[in-house]
This record gives C-alpha cells, sequence and structure tokens, in this order.
C-alpha cells in the first residue's frame, strides 16, 4: 500500500515537485496496534512537502489543524485521549505539524499525533508516535508547541501537562527543552489566625443573637 501511495504522489506532483529515488527512503515501524511509516522530508522544497502533506491526511481522511493552542498533554498523562483533560469536551484527531526540542534545535514532525480539544486551546500529543518518528541522530528532549502550513507563527505551549512551562534556550535563544515548574503551594493561615478568625465569627453571631428586640 505504501508503495501505491508514493506512486500516486509522484504521478500528483507537478514537475517542480519531483522527487528523486534515494529521498523516498522508508521506515517503517510499530506504535503499539499502529504501523507507521517515517518519511525523511528535509532535503524537500516546501511547496513538496505539502503536496506529500495534503496526500497523507486525505488518505487517512484526516484534516489538518488550524486553531490556536496554548495547552498541551502527553497521552500517556490522561485518562483517555477523547476528552480533554482542562475543559472536559470531545476532542478530535488531526494531522498536524509537531515541534519537539533535541539536543540540537527543535524540529517538526508532521503526523496524527495530535487530539485537539472542541472547545479549548488544548492538545494531546502522542508522544510515542513522535518518538518512533524521530531520527537516531536526535534525542527527544519535550514536546514544545504546534507549528502551521497556513500561517507563519507557531503556538508553544505555556502549560505541559497542566502545570506552567520554562523553556532551556542555547545562546542563540534555541529551544532545547522544556521543563515545568512545580505546583504554587496553597498559602495556609497559620493556626493562630485561625483561631483569632474563630472567635470573631462567634462574637458577630453573638451579638446578632442578644440585640434587643423591637
Amino acid at each position: 500500500m505504501i508503495k501505491r501511495f508514493l506512486h500516486f504522489f509522484r504521478r500528483s506532483a507537478k514537475p517542480s515537485q519531483s522527487v528523486s529515488e534515494p529521498q523516498l527512503a522508508l521506515t517503517r515501524t510499530r506504535v503499539g496496534d499502529t504501523s507507521l511509516v517515517r518519511l525523511n522530508v528535509d532535503d524537500w522544497e516546501p511547496d513538496t512537502q505539502q503536496a506529500l502533506h495534503a496526500l497523507a491526511a486525505k488518505h487517512a481522511h484526516l484534516t489538518f489543524y488550524d486553531g490556536k493552542v496554548q495547552h498541551g498533554y502527553a497521552l500517556s498523562h490522561v485518562a483517555t485521549q477523547t476528552q480533554c483533560p482542562r475543559c472536559h469536551a470531545d476532542t478530535q484527531q488531526h494531522y498536524t505539524n509537531v515541534i519537539y526540542a533535541t539536543q540540537t534545535a527543535p524540529r517538526v514532525l508532521f503526523a496524527p499525533a495530535g487530539y485537539f480539544c472542541t472547545r479549548c486551546p488544548t492538545v494531546i500529543i502522542d508522544e510515542a508516535m513522535v518518538q518512533a518518528g524521530i531520527t537516531a541522530s536526535f534525542t527527544l528532549r519535550g514536546i514544545v508547541g504546534i507549528a502551521y502550513e497556513t500561517r507563519e507563527t507557531p503556538d508553544f505551549f505555556l502549560t505541559w501537562n497542566g502545570r506552567d512551562v520554562v523553556y532551556i534556550l542555547d545562546e542563540a535563544q534555541a529551544i532545547l527543552g522544556i521543563e515545568t515548574l512545580p505546583p504554587q503551594p496553597q498559602h495556609r493561615l497559620p493556626r493562630h489566625k485561625h483561631k483569632s478568625q474563630a472567635r470573631k465569627r462567634l462574637a458577630r453571631e453573638s451579638r446578632r443573637h442578644n440585640r434587643p428586640q423591637r
């Protein structure tokens, strides 16, 4: 089926989008019950990459995600990919460009790895699928955002797995990793302040009950 898919792509591509045979080297892998094919398109022209993306999405009966994202969750961190962990609305699987950090610079992986909330700017990312799509020369150091094919500005996550994030940058301000901040501590009043407030509340109630009736 993969050979038929690529043959159809070659026939569908415009003359300026022709792809030489070595660039179509494939690597097959599995993620759970899903069979995946990894195709390195680093040397392809942008128009050729977009043509392949459109064909892949059509073949899988999925659409591109073209909304906004602020919050990301790992699939392994949530109970189900079908429900948003923030607002509990339904999610929808899309093809998307996942931005991930490596030991050298951020890279982008085009895959159906995102389950996007239909109500709020949240996505659940299948990290196992992203990991399977990364070539051996790169090390995954975290999912950091979503890129788009219809606009230049990507969305980088404000939170990951429900926690605020801090990005690790190199001297050129390129993202090399992502860390999450610990949750904010619950500020509790000292015990003596609790007692003082309780006494004041009881005193108010006592004055109200003992107030003379007119």
